[in-house]
């Protein structure tokens, strides 16, 4: 047996590490992620409901599990429990006891605390620079997200006229990208949007193959591919409705 600590338990050596060989800021806010995991989802579901006042919780129902010699199996469904703060070794531990205490009454497992930078919520929730969005999505599967689950991709294209909003949707269309928004309302500098909405996998490869030809046929007709994000259509229309109220 190793003699080496489990850092997703021993919380004393995880602040060690982190201290020690990370220089780590122990006043720097960082994002505490504990976690459950059960065969029964239902069960899951009802701690999440119950921690969500208090925590942010994140459920995935089908967690990949690779083992030592890379073949790849389904886990059982991943309760994650986030905290973010710059909690010192006893707030964790006081967490860890509370979440090990729910799995020892419910019958679930405890997987332990694993430590991450802070995702900052403008990078999180507003539009992503192309090249980032590969950061994203590894972030996601750093969360419990499987390698090519399904996942809407949305992408905003920057136009200068209208006549060029209709020519690149137009080109856009007979490539394949059909589920398009033309926003006809010109922003504060005078420029017109598109969004291209397309049923996308959590595979970064595939991800900027896409952004790929959508960027080559926005350039070529005066555009500009300018955000990438994660959100569905009605995601877009709450965040236009939010931006047009304010």
């Amino acid at each position: 047996m190793s003699d080496e600590p489990n850092l997703n338990f021993d919380i004393d050596a995880l602040f060690s590490h982190m201290t020690n060989n990370l220089d780590h800021d122990i006043d720097q806010e960082t994002d505490w992620h504990f976690a459950l995991r059960s065969d029964d989802i239902n069960e899951l579901e009802r701690v999440a409901e119950e921690l969500e006042p208090e925590f942010t919780v994140h459920l995935q129902e089908n967690v990949q599990i690779v083992d030592v010699d890379g073949n790849v199996s389904l886990g059982d469904p991943l309760l994650t429990i986030l905290r973010r703060g710059a909690l010192s070794a006893e707030e964790v531990k006081q967490i860890a006891a509370r979440i090990q205490q729910i799995a020892d009454e419910r019958g679930l497992i405890y997987d332990g605390v694993n430590c991450y930078d802070p995702i900052d919520e403008e990078e999180l929730y507003g539009w992503l620079e192309p090249a980032d969005a590969g950061w994203r999505l590894r972030h996601m599967t750093d969360c419990g997200l499987e390698d090519n689950a399904d996942l809407p991709w949305t992408f905003l294209i920057d136009a200068p006229t209208l006549n060029a909003v209709k020519l690149i949707s137009t080109a856009l269309g007979a490539s394949g990208f059909e589920d398009l928004e033309e926003y006809d309302e010109p922003s504060e500098e005078g420029r017109f949007g598109i969004c291209v909405f397309a049923q996308g996998r959590n595979n970064e490869v595939e991800l900027y193959d896409c952004a790929s030809r959508i960027s080559d046929i926005s350039e070529e007709h005066g555009g500009a591919l300018v955000g990438i994000q994660f959100y569905t259509r009605e995601d877009v229309a709450n965040i236009f409705d939010a931006e047009d109220e304010a």
